[in-house]
């Protein structure tokens, strides 16, 4: 009996120290860069998850940012949206070298010779419209007028330049391709599988529970950011999620619930002269990562190589860099345990 209670004091003792440490460093970081809310989960190699949870979702209510609260997880959207094109591509219904004039035909001459393949790695030469509106609702033909109204920024295949705006469309297509939505096939492909029930696409106007508010800090204050994004361009950035929700999409990444050839694809960089970008995620030999920004949500997913270490991590500001405190949380995390 006198072991027994020995080995759960040592327990307690030890998850008390990790809780110590790691907080200690969160909330530092949350008075420096001014963050309402932070929310993390670590997975460790064998699937063991914990969460840490601090401040709020809403400074106008005081709600907390918990595990359950729906977040904006911007660029962490174009994992799903490349997971998607992938999984038609494997039912044959488009290819990765399918030249993107032959799905979209009233694109410019110049966009000849851009493949699918170069838009999910950044590799496509699309410049970046100087007329975006956030707030406007463009139709597939306005979209794709405006991406070609500038000329290209390099021929394709020969630079690697970080693209939203060719992720924008890529949504638009994973649609055509499979004869439905973006929307609809994530939740077809991802999100039923791996039970993220609280997953979905921003629409405007639309409100759900647990919703998360994003702010700005400038000259001393917080500044509510807007909340705005047009449907074209989902397949950037237009994910919904809770934290929760995440860690069961992290584990099906894991189990096999979601398709492990696929997973390599997306995981494996297609031009490594130019850049360790893969489909949706940058990946190395020591890691697989992306971050996500957007109006103040800020996220941040690592996972470690080879021995599957991960880091979710959610934060309602975007001051301050989120990769770089996900990473440092979780050497906290590690090192603390290590000791224990």
């Amino acid at each position: 009996m006198r072991f027994c209670l020995a080995v759960v004091a040592s327990m307690l003792m030890g998850a008390v120290t990790v809780a110590d440490s790691v907080d200690d460093y969160v909330q530092a970081q949350m008075e420096k860069d001014h963050l309402p809310g932070v929310v993390f989960a670590v997975v460790d190699p064998v699937g063991n998850v914990s969460y840490r949870e601090y401040g709020v979702a809403n400074r106008e209510t005081g709600e907390k940012f918990t595990k359950d609260s729906v977040h904006r997880i911007a660029s962490l959207s174009k994992q799903i949206c490349s997971y998607v094109l992938l999984s038609l591509v494997k039912e044959g219904k488009l290819s990765l070298d399918d030249e993107i004039l032959k799905w979209y035909p009233k694109g410019p001459e110049t966009w000849k010779g851009i493949k699918i393949r170069h838009m999910m790695s950044h590799c496509s030469g699309i410049a970046d419209p100087a007329d975006f509106d956030y707030a406007h609702e463009y139709t597939v033909d306005e979209y794709v007028a405006m991406l070609a109204k500038k000329p290209l920024d390099t021929a394709p295949g020969t630079k690697f330049r970080y693209n939203n705006y060719a992720y924008g469309l890529l949504g638009d297509l994973a649609g055509k391709a499979g004869s439905s939505t973006l929307p609809e096939l994530a939740k077809k492909y991802i999100f039923e599988p791996a039970g993220m029930i609280r997953t979905g696409y921003y629409s405007a106007g639309e409100k759900y529970p647990n919703e998360v508010y994003a702010y700005y800090w400038e000259k001393n204050a917080y500044v509510s950011a807007l909340r705005v994004r047009p449907q074209m361009f989902s397949g950037s950035g237009g994910v919904h999620a809770s934290l929760k929700d995440f860690v069961n999409y992290e584990l099906a990444l894991r189990s096999g619930k979601l398709d492990k050839s696929i997973l390599e694809q997306q995981w494996t960089p297609q031009f490594p002269s130019l850049s360790v970008y893969g489909f949706g995620w940058y990946a190395d030999k020591g890691s697989v990562r992306h971050t996500g920004t957007t109006f103040g949500f800020t996220s941040a997913y690592y996972r470690e190589r080879p021995d599957g270490w991960s880091i979710i991590l959610f934060r309602n500001s975007n001051t301050g860099s989120q990769m770089d405190m996900a990473v440092e949380t979780l050497r906290l995390w590690r090192a603390q345990l290590a000791i224990r």
